[in-house]
């Protein structure tokens, strides 16, 4: 009942008529527009559907264009990956030659190298590598995904490690010969005359069949007397048989003997460079005359010392010409 009435009300209300006046400020006759209450909802309904419609539409319009804009700045980038890994994967290719080249003058093979290597050539790309040579000849590049430039950029990483611990491998392996070097005994102690090798011979003294473990050089007395490699003096004192003898220990399994010195002119302990002043020449212990007792060990053996010295006209010998 009280709906009705309500409703009638309502209906009553809308049919209404609203009268809307314009005077303007001169002679002109005023202008008058009369419509109902109805059609002014109707209107303000209109407005306000047009209004909400235009706003969404022009909202969706700059999302699309947003989204496009996103896209080909990302497709832009894709591509610029793509290069740049493209571009790091050639300069890795022209590392990993050098790489070869540098072990195959060291003649050195990595562990790998070793286990595998078979003399047969082996490769060629993954599943991965070959659908990124499709999207590429097909100029889609930019349809490559998240999950695709992860997998370049790790492989990359994955790469450029190897390659700097085939580099640290090569400088430990360089840096191992460096010290295995520094350690050989393989220049001459001092310059003179050889007057008795390394081997069976008549003991000046005893003139009993005798092994010498080093060989002899003789020359004037004070005649200075250099270390061989580098090391460290283990020994520096007199001996019975070698007289004044001085013993380098230069790792690597490596000790030199300096026999009957006049004058030593280092300590135990100390650390030697190969070419350094450590005695003068003389004939203390047995022997007979001024000459150094030169002796080689190695993994505690005496062995030829001539294996380590250049050979070279006797008595014009000087320390500059065995560098």
């Amino acid at each position: 009942m009280y709906f009705m009435k309500f409703t009638e009300l309502i209906k009553k209300e809308l049919k209404r008529s609203i009268t809307v006046m314009f005077i303007p400020h001169n002679n002109v006759k005023p202008l008058r527009i009369s419509f109902t209450l109805n059609f002014f909802l109707f209107i303000i309904l209109g407005w306000t559907f047009i209004t909400i419609s235009a706003g969404y539409l022009y909202s969706r319009h700059i999302d699309y264009i947003m989204v496009k804009a996103d896209n080909k700045l990302m497709q832009l980038k894709v591509k610029f990956f793509a290069s740049e890994v493209k571009k790091s994967r050639e300069m890795l290719d022209q590392v990993r030659e050098k790489d070869q080249r540098v072990r195959n003058l060291l003649e050195m093979k990595s562990k790998k190298a070793i286990v595998e290597d078979d003399g047969y050539g082996r490769g060629g790309p993954t599943k991965e590598e070959r659908k990124d040579l499709k999207l590429l000849l097909s100029g889609r590049i930019y349809e490559m995904n998240q999950q695709d430039i992860r997998r370049q950029a790790t492989a990359l990483y994955e790469e450029t490690k190897q390659q700097l611990s085939s580099f640290s491998e090569i400088f430990d392996y360089v840096e191992a010969q460096r010290e295995i070097y520094r350690a050989t005994p393989n220049i001459w102690p001092c310059t003179g005359h050889v007057t008795s090798t390394y081997g069976f011979r008549i003991h000046p003294f005893y003139r009993s069949s005798d092994f010498h473990t080093g060989i002899d050089i003789a020359n004037e007395k004070n005649t200075p007397i250099y270390a061989t490699a580098d090391g460290t003096v283990r020994f520096c004192d007199w001996q019975p048989g070698y007289g004044r003898l001085i013993i380098l220990d230069h790792g690597h399994n490596y000790r030199t003997y300096y026999g009957h010195l006049n004058k030593s002119l280092v300590r135990g302990g100390e650390k030697i460079r190969r070419g350094q002043l450590i005695g003068l020449m003389g004939a203390t212990g047995t022997a007979t005359g001024s000459h150094l007792h030169y002796e080689v060990q190695y993994r505690g053996k005496a062995t030829n010392p001539a294996r380590f010295l250049k050979k070279v006209p006797k008595g014009s010998l000087s320390l500059m010409d065995q560098f």
